[in-house]
């Protein structure tokens, strides 16, 4: 680290400041399957130690990596720069605007804690990620998060009013419709140069996060969820839609801190639905079940999810799981949970019903819980297994039009076949995205090769369907080298010229993105990792030792909760170190 550059900052900055090896070893890794050392790490304390790091990082050209809480799976929040670490402090809810369904919030607020404070007054916020819990609104915003439900409220950019960010030069700068911006004259040149290639080559998928999301500066977008605008059962979804005119914030979502760093951002908040019920249908395979969801969704459902044998059986085999599983009859291939939500309970049970062919129906606050728990903990569960082949987080959430997704399972689960392994496929379903990780030992070169083979076929696969490599999850290093692929050099060369607009000396978040390295590379569990344990008096035969007990941290960060009793010595302390991951890490 640059002398000058740490002695002006300690200056001006009232927060913490780490640069020792304990602390780079605890930002080296996030819930992805890579490592990277930072050059050290920087706690700011306010708004002002926030401004100086980036304006003095720009002064001695510091890379800099905004992070929340590391709950990334692309890799986008380690890297060699200084980490800023908005999650400990950064956290407040400035303001919940009852009339306008807006709230404005730092970066480091808490998604779930947004969705507490704005139930007080009948709201949430619609996008709706598994890690809600621990996720920051900047990671969810950096990300382009969605959910569960994106076929009602579409993705996190869908949501984004305006933003206070800081440019790569450290300039102050509001993004919003205003237009007012160092980039205004590169977003026209943009509009009048790239126009129809941008409407040729984008993916046909709407659920689509890779690269910058250029398109709604047009304003375009190729396709619209499929319950964008429906009102039923008393459900109001109307959500805040820049397609109407050009924001320039919509830039913001999906950039993973390459573009600017977020100071605070206004955000839309949706009615919370009242009621909801769930249905639960059974089917004799996966692909059948992918099949089924184009005449499902035209139920006008607000979810449906998919729930895959392995992850039921694996469920069963661990008692906790096992007691929230009598909704479960029999033992299908593959169930389909369908939602619907409303204001009025009578009018959504016609709706589930009308669907046909039912396995259970629940009702209750507590039935619909105990079938969310199996479907939100499927990668713990799969993460669980105790054998030195894990679940690899590389072709996670592709996304295709919903009519291809039962060809694209099909094609998926012979390309896996073929290199002898297999997967947990689940999740959202009613968005043509299933979460799918194949059961690689990454410690062994078979195992890395395997890695990039299957990936590089699934992704000529998920463009030929129309799809895109990367929909809520980013693309940080395992996706960052297809975006050329994906958009072809002309629409590609307009997203550098954004990034070389907003941050010349490339000082925010490098090496991602746009200019990742191979998503075969810095591996933490690759070919040259080493176990080194210490012999413990306590026994982990269950886990393949303490090694094994260790590796067992997939990086999620659930011990990040602020809720129940997982980790206390973290919720007290609000320090990476003192989580169960952090340990872990160290």
């Amino acid at each position: 680290m640059i002398p000058d550059f740490l002695n002006e900052l300690k200056k001006r900055f009232t927060g913490d400041l780490r640069l020792d090896r304990a602390s780079r070893i605890l930002y080296s890794t996030d819930a992805s399957m890579y490592q990277i050392e930072p050059l050290g790490v920087a706690i700011p304390k306010n708004q002002d130690d926030l401004q100086a790091v980036v304006e003095l990082a720009a002064k001695y050209k510091v890379p800099i990596l905004p992070r929340g809480s590391g709950s990334s799976l692309g890799g986008q929040a380690i890297g060699e720069a200084l980490i800023l670490d908005c999650s400990r402090y950064l956290d407040s809810i400035l303001e919940i605007d009852f009339d306008s369904h807006t709230a404005l919030v730092e970066p480091g607020v808490v998604l779930a804690d947004l969705n507490r404070a704005a139930a007080k007054f009948g709201l949430m916020f619609g996008p709706d990620p598994a890690s809600a819990e621990r996720a920051t609104m900047g990671g969810v915003i950096g990300n382009n998060a969605t959910g569960a439900h994106s076929i009602l409220y579409g993705m996190s950019v869908d949501h984004l009013i305006s933003a206070d960010v800081i440019l790569g030069d450290g300039s102050l700068e509001t993004w919003d419709e205003s237009g007012r911006s160092k980039l205004s004259q590169t977003i026209s040149n943009i509009r009048e140069k790239y126009t129809d290639v941008i409407k040729q080559n984008f993916p046909g998928s709407w659920r689509n996060s890779a690269g910058y999301r250029i398109n709604y500066l047009l304003p375009w977008s190729p396709s619209v969820p499929p319950q964008w605008d429906v009102n039923h059962y008393g459900l109001s979804s109307t959500v805040y839609r820049p397609q109407s005119a050009v924001n320039m914030a919509s830039l913001l979502a999906g950039s993973e801190g390459t573009l600017a760093v977020m100071r605070r951002a206004k955000v839309n908040l949706v009615a919370k639905p009242k009621h909801t019920i769930l249905g639960v249908l059974a089917y004799e395979s996966i692909v059948q079940a992918c099949n089924d969801v184009p005449r499902l969704l035209e139920f006008n459902p607000s979810a449906i999810e998919l729930i895959p044998q392995l992850i039921i059986q694996l469920a069963r085999g661990i008692p906790a799981y096992a007691r929230q599983m009598g909704w479960m009859v029999g033992d299908p291939a593959a169930v389909l949970v369908i939602e619907f939500s409303g204001d009025q309970p009578s009018a959504l049970k016609d709706a589930v019903r009308r669907v046909g062919g039912l396995l259970t129906i629940a009702e209750s606050a507590e039935d619909q819980a105990r079938v969310w728990n199996i479907r939100k903990m499927g990668l713990g569960i799969l993460d669980s297994l105790p054998q030195a082949a894990r679940p690899a987080a590389f072709i996670e959430d592709c996304a295709v039009p919903v009519e291809h997704l039962g060809n694209f399972v099909r094609e998926v689960e012979r390309i896996m076949h073929e290199h002898h392994t297999e997967g947990g496929i689940y999740a959202h379903a009613s968005a043509g995205c299933l979460h799918i990780r194949p059961l690689l030992n990454l410690q062994k070169g078979e195992g890395v090769r395997a890695l990039r083979s299957i990936g590089e076929q699934v992704l000529h696969l998920t463009l030929s369907l129309g799809g895109s490599m990367s929909s809520e999850h980013g693309d940080g290093i395992v996706s960052g080298e297809w975006i050329e692929t994906t958009y072809g050099a002309e629409v590609t060369e307009a997203m550098r010229s954004l990034k070389r607009a907003a941050d010349p000396d490339n000082l925010l978040n490098p090496k991602k993105m746009l200019d990742a390295p191979p998503m075969d590379t810095h591996l933490r569990y690759g070919e040259k990792y080493q176990v080194k344990v210490w012999e413990s008096n306590l026994h982990f035969e269950h886990e393949r030792g303490l090694a094994g007990a260790i590796e067992h941290c997939n990086g999620q960060g659930v011990c990040r909760k602020t809720t129940g009793v997982m980790c206390p010595s973290f919720q007290a302390t609000r320090d990476e170190a003192f989580s169960t991951r952090g340990r872990s890490n160290l």
